[in-house]
């Protein structure tokens, strides 16, 4: 009896899914070398966006933005003058998810060369 319980329970638990599965779609490079912001992409409708890294290709005590609205910085990049001859980079390989319909800005940053690293995942029922 314990053992046709525990299969019963197994059974609807396993009926029960909350959450679509992932399926991989495309690695994306948005990049741009334009001085103004710039929009990089809008996460399409049925996909999930991973950043894998971003960062710029600024020299000097130089950083650029990075927004998620076009106005206001969600973090940057680039280097950060330390005082003497020393700079910190602040280019990153941190990963994060971005939901459908999100917008990723580059915020003006001279001319310098900016990059994201981006994994496309469709989400499948």
């Amino acid at each position: 009896m314990k053992t046709f319980l525990f299969l019963l329970v197994l059974f609807f638990l396993g009926s029960y899914n909350a959450q679509g599965n992932l399926q991989f779609n495309q690695a994306l490079l948005l990049s741009t070398n334009q001085a103004s912001n710039v929009l990089l992409g809008t996460v399409p409708v049925g996909k999930v966006w991973k950043v894998e890294g971003f960062g710029s290709g600024n020299s000097g005590a130089s950083e650029c933005g990075w927004s998620f609205d076009g106005t206001n910085a969600a973090f940057r990049s680039g280097n950060i003058y330390l005082g003497g001859s020393a700079y910190q980079s602040i280019n990153s390989t941190s990963t994060f998810w971005l939901p459908a319909g999100t917008t990723v800005y580059s915020l003006n940053c001279a001319s310098n060369y900016r990059w994201m690293s981006i994994i496309e995942f469709n989400i499948v029922p």
